[in-house]
């Protein structure tokens, strides 16, 4: 759980709406399950699957951005999770913890053509 300074930070990155598939990976719980990105940023993303998951459980997210050219595979872990009665999903704000350079210059280049367009 981060500070106040912390949270007002994350929230400084701008977040871009999306509505891709995402593949969350439980390592060491021989977990695989589907969702849905909500919006994304340059520190983490929002998704919604039908599965709970605790903060601060460690996940891999799988996905391909709409302008992308393969796979991204990202390190992250669960910041907060509730659940969403309207949709009837489980919303999970999760943050990157570690990508590769590529990866990384792949979505900065996502979420700056969508910031520039609005």
């Amino acid at each position: 759980m981060g500070t106040q300074e912390d949270r007002s930070r994350e929230r400084k990155f701008f977040r871009a709406n999306v509505g891709f598939p995402v593949t969350i990976i439980v390592p060491g719980a021989e977990l695989i399950l589907t969702g849905t990105a909500l919006d994304i940023s340059r520190g983490g993303m929002r998704v919604a699957t039908g599965t709970d998951l605790p903060p601060g459980q460690p996940i891999v997210l799988r996905f391909k951005l709409e302008n992308g050219d393969r796979e991204l595979l990202v390190r992250a872990k669960i910041v907060l999770s509730f659940f969403d009665a309207t949709s009837n999903v489980f919303a999970h704000g999760i943050a990157f913890t570690q990508y590769t350079t590529h990866d990384h210059d792949q979505i900065g280049a996502f979420i700056s053509s969508v910031e520039s367009a609005i």
